[in-house]
């Protein structure tokens, strides 16, 4: 990890959650390389236990936390310590990530992970976004953070992320990004993939609203509610014999789909944004899915520990 304009030296910790692809061998053999490489186990093999796992390994004032499928730019961190200078009262830096890939499905997902239409107004997720935000994708935190307010929730598989920064920020923090701090995301490459990653944010955000007694906002309830009202229209048609109103409702979203993507082909010439219609409505309705068994799960059965 070269990092540019950054005086202090370097400790780089990577936990590992017992990686039988090969991957162990060739932190073993960079270790002997670099004595800066301290390699952890995950015995647990999920996120937040990693995260803590590291957080409490590391001994510097300041903790960079950089996740897999992700690459940033070496002037990453002295950008983020300039955050820190410029703005006395942020406790967390960053910036926003651009979404990339190799393949044609990828770059799609890429170009609506990206998007407005795909994610609504996540400001991380948009490149040129600067300014004050919810969260940072790939933070570094001042240590003193995790003194203030505890670790990462080891409960939450997915979101602990959104849970660590809304006690961050109920507590007093702020988090800035800044567009000058780059980072790329190679985002999932096949539909499958994509449709399991946002089931689980759409499941999980349930037991973080739970957990924080939160009211629901309306932008993580539009996937849900659109999809429920599809139904309940669909089987309303049914019953009434009127097909119009039946199919009214996703007709209407399937052709802004379709404008959205000849917008893109015809003014950007991006071939690859054919994909767009089924990676948008994967996106929408996986998260809606994974939102619904959350309530379920929680609400109905309350089958979680919050």
């Amino acid at each position: 990890m070269e990092q540019k304009l950054i005086k202090n030296e370097i400790e780089i910790i990577i936990v590992d959650g017992l990686s039988d692809d090969g991957t162990r061998e060739i932190l073993f053999d960079i270790q002997k390389k670099d004595s800066r490489i301290i390699v952890i186990d995950n015995v647990k093999k999920i996120t937040p236990v990693a995260l803590n796992l590291g957080v409490k390994k590391a001994a510097g004032d300041y903790i960079f936390i950089l996740g897999a499928h992700a690459k940033i730019t070496n002037d990453y961190v002295a950008n983020c310590f300039q955050i820190f200078e410029n703005h006395d009262d942020v406790s967390c830096a960053g910036g926003p990530i651009t979404s990339i890939s190799n393949s044609a499905l990828g770059k799609a997902i890429a170009l609506a992970m990206s998007s407005s239409i795909g994610i609504g107004n996540a400001k991380h997720r948009f490149p040129d976004y600067e300014g004050y935000a919810e969260m940072a994708c790939f933070p570094v935190f001042k240590k003193e953070v995790f003194n203030q307010i505890g670790y990462f929730d080891e409960e939450l598989i997915r979101n602990q992320d959104d849970d660590f920064s809304f006690r961050l920020r109920k507590s007093g923090g702020k988090i800035y990004i800044s567009s000058r701090v780059k980072s790329f995301y190679f985002v999932r490459e096949s539909i499958i993939s994509l449709f399991k990653q946002y089931y689980q944010y759409g499941f999980w955000r349930i037991a973080l609203l739970k957990k924080h007694k939160l009211p629901i906002a309306l932008r993580q309830q539009i996937p849900f509610l659109f999809f429920s009202l599809v139904l309940i229209l669909f089987f309303i048609g049914i019953f009434l014999n009127d097909l119009k109103i039946s199919f009214a409702l996703p007709g209407l979203y399937l052709l802004i789909l379709i404008l959205y993507t000849l917008k893109i082909l015809i003014v950007e010439k991006k071939l690859y944004s054919r994909w767009l219609p089924l990676v948008i409505f994967s996106l929408h309705f996986s998260y809606g899915l994974g939102f619904a068994v959350g309530i379920i799960k929680k609400i109905v059965l309350k089958k979680y520990h919050y």
